[in-house]
């Protein structure tokens, strides 16, 4: 498991403190979903092949309810959003979870916690001291690998530093997320996205 890099922000007064996590599935859907309809990505792989929800029932994947204990056990917080992704050929789960005024990204593979990063401002102190490549050539150098909109991006800091994080719906037709180094500029890592449930700005 990857190292942590932690910053406090100041926590909402009106936000209730965690209570202990009921495993009932109910109430884990409670907590995930927010008054919003499941957003499916169908993901086109390859012109001979698509990926998309009607697929994963045949995956071997671990119980949604496993990882996420999993991750709340390490961030004890309140989960605001579920993302099915595949990094390679593996099926991974990211959950967004909200502790103490701070959204940490926590990802599961197998049952297992792999990697947790911290989302900050664009003006975070630390990511500008990390950050060797702007925001706007990270865009470029996503862009220019898989072109298509930028729906979505966060500053994220994890235990390999600072990473532009970008989820871009392509000219093909799937939806995939892309970690860009802001220390070097390079692809880290591009995930196609299954599915998400929850809240995301765009």
């Amino acid at each position: 498991m990857r190292g942590l890099i932690l910053a406090a922000r100041t926590r909402s007064s009106d936000r209730p403190e965690r209570k202990p996590f009921n495993h009932d599935k109910e109430e884990i859907m409670r907590h995930l979903i927010i008054a919003l309809p499941i957003i499916i990505a169908g993901t086109p792989v390859m012109a001979r092949d698509t990926l998309d929800v009607d697929d994963v029932k045949d995956w071997e994947l671990p119980r949604v309810e496993v990882c996420l204990d999993a991750a709340l056990d390490l961030i004890p917080g309140h989960p605001r959003k579920l993302e099915l992704k595949v990094e390679g050929d593996d099926p991974t789960y990211e959950f967004d979870i909200e502790h103490n005024g701070t959204v940490y990204n926590v990802e599961c593979e197998e049952g297992m916690i792999s990697e947790i990063e911290r989302e900050v401002a664009a003006d975070d102190a630390t990511f500008k001291e990390l950050a060797k490549v702007s925001e706007a050539d990270a865009r470029k150098m996503a862009l220019a690998v898989h072109p298509g909109k930028v729906v979505a991006m966060e500053y994220e800091i994890g235990s390999e530093g600072a990473t532009y994080e970008y989820d871009i719906q392509t000219t093909i037709g799937y939806e995939v997320k892309v970690d860009v180094s802001a220390a070097s500029g390079e692809i880290e890592e591009a995930n196609i996205e299954v599915y998400e449930i929850g809240a995301e700005a765009e």
